[in-house]
C-alpha cells in the first residue's frame, strides 16, 4: 500500500515539474544565427550583424523577415517593413524639353579647343573615337530615369544623350554632361540631333567659335540656332 502510494506521488511531482521546465527553456533560447542559401535563420532582431550579412535578409525564431542595414556607424537586423527605400529622385522635369542645369549644367572635353578643331571634331569620323559605349550608357541612364522620377521606366523610350555634344567636343563619360532625353514629346531627342549638326558645320565653317555654340546649346538648344543667328 505505501509502496503504490509513494509511486502515485512520484508521478504528480513529475507531471507538475514538467511543463515548468519546459517554460523555463523556450524553443528560441537554442536558435543560433546560422545561414541558408542566400539567406540567414534565427537572427536577433536589432542584433549587431557581421560583415558577410551586410544588406542580406533573415529571418527570426518567430519567422519574420529582417534585413541587416546600417544603423549609424553600425549594421544591424532591422525589420524590413520600416527599412527606409533610398531616395533616388533629385533631379526636377520642369524644365523639359532640357535637363536640370542643377544635374546636367554640361560639362567639356578638355582636348577640344577653337585651336584644336581641325584634328579632331572636323575630322570625319572623330567622335566614333571618343564615344563611351552603350553598356556605360545604359547603365548610367537607367540611374538617371530614377534620377528623374520617370513613371515610364523603358530605356528604350529615352536616349541618353550630351547636352554638350560630342561634335562640340562634350564630355564623354560625364553624368554633368549626359542625361535621359525623352525620344517622344514636343521637342524629342531626333530635333536636337539636327541642332548638333548645324552647329558643327558652323563651328568648322568658321561662323560660329566653339565657345559660343558650347554655350548656347548648353542654355537651351531649342533656341541655340535663333541665338546664333544661323
Amino acid at each position: 500500500m505505501l509502496r503504490r502510494l509513494l509511486a502515485t506521488l512520484a508521478l504528480i511531482s513529475s507531471a507538475i515539474a514538467a511543463p515548468t521546465a519546459a517554460h523555463a527553456q523556450p524553443a528560441s533560447a537554442a536558435c543560433t544565427i546560422h545561414k541558408v542559401g542566400t539567406h540567414y535563420e534565427c537572427v536577433h532582431p536589432g542584433a549587431f550583424c557581421a560583415k558577410a550579412a551586410h544588406n542580406k535578409y533573415g529571418y527570426s525564431a518567430t519567422h519574420k523577415k529582417y534585413r541587416c542595414v546600417k544603423d549609424g556607424s553600425r549594421w544591424r537586423w532591422k525589420p524590413t517593413s520600416t527599412t527606409p527605400a533610398p531616395a533616388t529622385k533629385k533631379c526636377s522635369r520642369k524644365y523639359l524639353p532640357l535637363p536640370d542645369p542643377k544635374c546636367q549644367p554640361g560639362a567639356y572635353n578638355p582636348a577640344v579647343t577653337q585651336g584644336s578643331i581641325k584634328t579632331t571634331i572636323c575630322v570625319s569620323g572623330w567622335t566614333k573615337t571618343v564615344r563611351p559605349s552603350t553598356s556605360y550608357t545604359n547603365a548610367l541612364k537607367t540611374k538617371q530615369i530614377r534620377q528623374y522620377g520617370y513613371r515610364d521606366t523603358n530605356k528604350s523610350h529615352y536616349e541618353e544623350d550630351h547636352l554638350v555634344p560630342l561634335e562640340l567636343g562634350g564630355s564623354p563619360k560625364s553624368a554633368k554632361n549626359l542625361w535621359p532625353e525623352p525620344e517622344s514629346g514636343p521637342s524629342p531627342a531626333v530635333s536636337k540631333d539636327s541642332v548638333e549638326n548645324k552647329l558643327k558645320k558652323a563651328v568648322c565653317a568658321g561662323t560660329v567659335t566653339l565657345a559660343a555654340a558650347r554655350h548656347a546649346i548648353a542654355k537651351n538648344w531649342t533656341t541655340a540656332l535663333a541665338k546664333l543667328g544661323l
